[in-house]
């Protein structure tokens, strides 16, 4: 168990973007990108092949709803995707691109970052010898930032999380992928508004339980859940986050597919969302599931500022 308090920084490459924006953001991850818990309309797709998919991604678009976390697995011999939405206010704008290569995700970066726009998750899957990235960013309009790192080892992955806890930023998407034999980790930093943050790496899934369960009786949510293997053994790295006076959490893992979608039936039926949802694989392609389910408060959509008045409403990012 690892958790990180330290200073220095080093790595290859590195996002720092602000944006002037207009909203409370709401969202998760399916990997994890938790950054506001209030209430909103969302929806989850899950288990679609990729044809599906791409057609389920212009349905949502269309009804108003902005992805906050991608999802992409192997179950049996397919490859399957999943999407957490969220109902998008008037003055969102999101942008999503998949199936990138570490050069084509640095260009989209870079061209969102011009358009005013900051990533809010980032997804890493290996499709034969080639890495495909995958990237969701969100254009707002109440000064909201990220710092996104990613190609990171161990140790350079420890030292920017100190600097970035020292500057007072916590983590709301972090990633594990293998690449060259080994691992390497991404992640997007926003800043603290008041919260606290823990974020612990390197559990096994009893740890991962036990923490868990420390963290709720003290008053923190589970907000982001990687499942990775290392040298050939499950580990898991999570991101927890103070309750408001207002909230309720509860998680559950390691479930099967039919198992996560009853708890997820059981926590609508109890009026909580869905905040992060896991898939990962435990060895021989079998896959397990985990999730955290929030309840809070409606929010509502915050006053524009004056050069954003005029933005056409639900625009799609070209």
């Amino acid at each position: 168990m690892k958790y990180f308090k330290s200073t220095g920084t080093a790595g290859p490459y590195i996002l720092r973007i602000g944006a002037i924006a207009s909203i409370a953001l709401a969202g998760s991850a399916l990997d994890g990108a938790d950054y506001d818990a209030t209430s909103t309309e969302w929806k989850l797709d899950a288990g679609l092949e990729t044809a599906r998919f791409e057609e389920t991604i212009e349905n949502r678009r269309k009804e108003g709803m902005g992805v906050v976390d991608f999802e992409q697995y192997r179950s049996g011999r397919s490859t399957k995707q999943a999407a957490l939405w969220v109902k998008a206010m008037p003055s969102d704008e999101w942008d999503s691109k998949r199936g990138l290569t570490v050069v084509e995700y640095k260009e989209e970066n870079e061209k969102n970052l011009k358009r005013g726009f900051v990533p809010v998750d980032i997804e890493v899957d290996r499709v034969g010898a080639s890495l495909n990235f995958l990237g969701v960013w969100l254009k707002s309009n109440e000064g909201f930032s990220t710092e996104m790192k990613f190609g990171m080892d161990d140790l350079m992955f420890s030292n920017f999380y100190g600097e970035m806890a020292d500057r007072g930023y916590r983590l709301i998407d972090f990633e594990a992928y293998e690449t060259n034999g080994k691992i390497a980790y991404a992640g997007i930093w926003k800043p603290k508004t008041g919260e606290n943050a823990r974020f612990y790496r390197g559990l096994s899934k009893d740890d991962f339980g036990r923490v868990s369960a420390v963290m709720a009786e003290d008053g923190f949510r589970l907000v982001d859940i990687e499942g990775y293997t290392v040298d050939g053994k499950l580990n898991f790295a999570c991101e927890w986050v103070s309750l408001e006076e207002s909230q309720e959490a509860q998680f559950a893992y390691h479930m099967m597919a039919d198992e996560f979608y009853q708890k997820n039936a059981l926590m609508m039926v109890e009026g909580f969302r869905l905040t992060d949802i896991e898939a990962y694989d435990i060895g021989r392609g079998e896959l397990r599931c985990a999730g955290s389910w929030t309840s809070a408060e409606l929010r509502v959509e915050a006053e524009p500022s004056k050069k954003n008045r005029k933005r056409d409403i639900f625009k799609r990012p070209g």
